[in-house]
């Protein structure tokens, strides 16, 4: 994108450029339940716990940087070809992709930074001591797996799989903006009367006019220039804390986790950014 409406959105999105081309291939192991349950040392115990829980959280930040590039990159292919209905949808999918990643990361960074030395100790192999946390698990286990569930697989998985309505995750964010924007794009997609604007025109109550001009592009730019802030900061509610995530794991990998690492140089943006100042201020109480 590289209209006036869209620079501030084109240099977010280069800094996402900067730190996806840093991050490299990763290969997540986790212990199957039988044989966690068979572990009876407790360093043993803590560290494979904390190791998934670690791993987990490395996996929700990587992903959600991935994540943000690809539907940037869905919403510019929109914009660029001047389709409406594919700009709203994508745009549409980035919304709801930031908010996901707000709602589940943003939970478990606190949590984690209270108990960093225990938990750093854990995965030293050290412990001597049970720290286990649910409410982690399944923060991580939804942002992973949560997904709309069939029947049969209501009957199997936990609730964590299972995907909350969409409102909750943008509701976590809460800003009347963005609820006003996500609540366009939704017209846009779904039968309205706002789908047909690229061809229909309400002129007064009484009268629709169709016409046959192409207002594709002014109708994208008319939504960057009023929205253009609320996307941008929309965006940072998610690439924060996935950042602030890939941070918590650099100081916590151990020998065991070395290949979880992140160059600081994809992590330098958090200098001056406010939740990592408030998260290291925890871990250093």
């Amino acid at each position: 994108m590289d209209s006036e409406e869209s620079k501030e959105l084109s240099s977010l999105y280069m800094i996402i450029v900067e730190i996806e081309s840093i991050l490299t291939g990763v290969c997540y192991k986790f212990v199957p339940m039988d044989e966690f349950k068979e572990i009876k040392k407790i360093n043993e115990m803590q560290f494979f716990y904390w190791n998934e829980i670690i791993q987990r959280l490395h996996l929700s930040g990587v992903t959600t940087i991935l994540r943000l590039k690809k539907w940037y990159e869905a919403v510019d292919c929109a914009y660029k070809s001047k389709n409406y209905y594919g700009f709203c949808t994508s745009l549409r999918g980035l919304l709801e992709a930031c908010s996901d990643s707000f709602y589940s990361i943003g939970k478990v960074l606190i949590p984690i930074s209270e108990n960093f030395s225990k938990i750093k100790i854990a995965l030293d192999g050290k412990a001597e001591f049970v720290l286990l946390s649910e409410e982690l698990e399944n923060e991580l286990i939804h942002y992973i797996y949560g997904r709309n569930l069939s029947a049969d697989e209501r009957e199997v998985f936990e609730s964590s799989h299972k995907a909350k309505h969409i409102r909750e995750y943008l509701n976590s964010i809460q800003s009347e903006s963005l609820s006003k924007l996500y609540s366009e794009l939704c017209q846009v997609s779904h039968p309205s009367l706002m789908s047909f604007s690229p061809f229909l025109l309400e002129t007064s109550n009484d009268e629709l006019l169709l016409h046959g001009q192409f207002v594709d592009e002014s109708l994208n730019n008319k939504i960057l220039k009023e929205y253009r802030t609320t996307i941008y900061d929309t965006t940072l509610f998610a690439l924060g804390p996935a950042l602030c995530s890939l941070k918590l794991v650099n100081l916590l990998a151990g020998t065991f986790l070395q290949v979880l690492k992140t160059e600081e140089k994809a992590l330098e943006i958090l200098n001056s950014h406010d939740l990592w100042i408030r998260l290291e201020e925890i871990i250093n109480s």
